[in-house]
């Protein structure tokens, strides 16, 4: 392990807060506060003044109506963060700049499976060079559990991102019209909610006589946890606001500690 030990705080204590308890115990770390003012098992309703002292890193799964406000209190005690919500990207620039204001770590992702951070580097290499080629047509489409709140997917969504802007004449991404054919400048993103899918998401590109997909399939939903366990770890001693970019950046370079 590449960090000390920590003492975290899982804000949301569902099933990935769950996880993650699992993972940090299997790399040294100790759970000191469970936060979540309507799950079973969680030790504590609210977030505290007293975890200024108690907590080296906070971990936030909760809800998008509850995150921003969440990260907001963790920040201004000087609690690193990372998150893990989607749902709430509205809010993210203002998180960020309290991040640098107050000096505290914050790290903010869609997707913690380290699996979907090398996915996301290869649709956007690939996206550039399709647009290069031309005469191939791009889509996304993602599928997760049913109880998943928001859609499309936060990890779609940035998927869906990087496409249109390594694609010329694509502006924008969304849903297809119901009838008729997508608008050229639209990059149609699908989905479904069902079961218990853990997520998969897929990207494709399709041309005259050939078509190309690439894809990642969850099949646990300990990748998440094993993640968000590493970015705690690489956040711990940095300072303001950070990207899952630069902690990839760093993994890939054989480099983790700050």
């Amino acid at each position: 392990m590449s960090a000390e030990r920590l003492r975290l705080a899982l804000v949301g204590y569902g099933r990935m807060g769950r996880a993650i308890e699992v993972v940090a115990a299997e790399r040294g770390h100790r759970v000191v506060a469970r936060i979540d003012p309507e799950a079973g098992g969680a030790d504590r309703a609210a977030i505290t003044d007293d975890l200024r002292d108690e907590v080296d890193v906070a971990i936030e799964f909760s809800v998008p109506d509850a995150a921003p406000g969440n990260v907001a209190r963790l920040l201004e005690l000087g609690i690193p963060t990372v998150s893990g919500t989607t749902g709430w990207a509205e809010h993210l620039g203002e998180m960020r700049a309290l991040a640098g204001r107050v000096g505290t770590g914050f790290l903010w992702a869609p997707n913690y499976a380290l699996g979907v951070q090398v996915l996301f580097r290869l649709v956007e290499r690939a996206a550039t060079w399709f647009g290069r080629v031309g005469g191939f047509d791009p889509w996304v489409f993602e599928a997760h559990h049913a109880r998943k709140k928001d859609a499309p997917s936060g990890t779609a969504r940035r998927l869906a991102e990087l496409v249109v802007a390594g694609t010329p004449r694509k502006e924008r991404f969304g849903c297809a019209p119901d009838d008729a054919p997508p608008p050229p400048d639209l990059v149609p993103v699908g989905w479904v909610r069902a079961g218990e899918i853990p997520g998969t998401h897929r990207v494709g590109w399709d041309g005259p006589g050939e078509s190309i997909e690439i894809v990642h399939v969850a099949r646990d939903r300990g990748i998440f946890a094993r993640g968000a366990v590493r970015a705690a770890e690489w956040l711990a001693g940095r300072s303001g606001a950070h990207t899952i970019g630069e902690m990839l950046d760093d993994l890939l370079a054989g480099k983790e500690e700050p």
